[in-house]
């Protein structure tokens, strides 16, 4: 339970920091809009410079759902390992991540359409279609050996 307590709270600091790393990339895509576009030249910087920013802004939140399946995994060890009492907030956690995981998913679907460059676009979309998939497996799992938990089955 040790490991499992300093593996969460890396995790926990983590998901803090992604939320200026968010903020960053939503800042450094309004960025990018804002930037000349008279000349041909500055045309052309300025589309290269909004496709870079909007993929970071998808992959951070693309980052956030991975993470968030390594929570739910962490949660689904603590209900099968943990203390009885502490099956409840195991499946608290885990029904969190499933939470995050989704909402991250739904950031990264909303920016894929602007993403201009097609194959990092589908590897995006793969990644985030795998890892959703991945995310609400594992949440069955951990409502079962939760429930199986409270209810004197372990």
């Amino acid at each position: 339970m040790g490991e499992i307590g300093r593996d969460s709270q890396t995790l926990k600091d983590w998901f803090i920091e992604a939320v200026d790393r968010d903020t960053d990339a939503f800042n450094a895509v309004l960025a990018a809009r804002r930037l000349p576009k008279k000349t041909k030249d500055e045309k052309a910087g300025r589309l290269e410079a909004i496709e870079r920013a909007n993929q970071a802004a998808t992959i951070v939140p693309l980052a956030v759902l991975e993470h968030s399946v390594e929570a739910m995994e962490l949660a689904l060890r603590v209900a099968g390992q943990g203390m009885t009492a502490s099956a409840s907030d195991a499946g608290v956690a885990g029904a969190c991540a499933l939470a995050a995981a989704e909402g991250a998913a739904l950031n990264v679907r909303i920016n894929l359409p602007s993403l201009t460059d097609a194959a990092v676009a589908n590897e995006i979309r793969e990644s985030q279609e795998q890892l959703l998939a991945r995310a609400r497996k594992t949440i069955v799992e951990v409502q079962r050996v939760v429930d199986n938990v409270l209810a004197g089955e372990n």
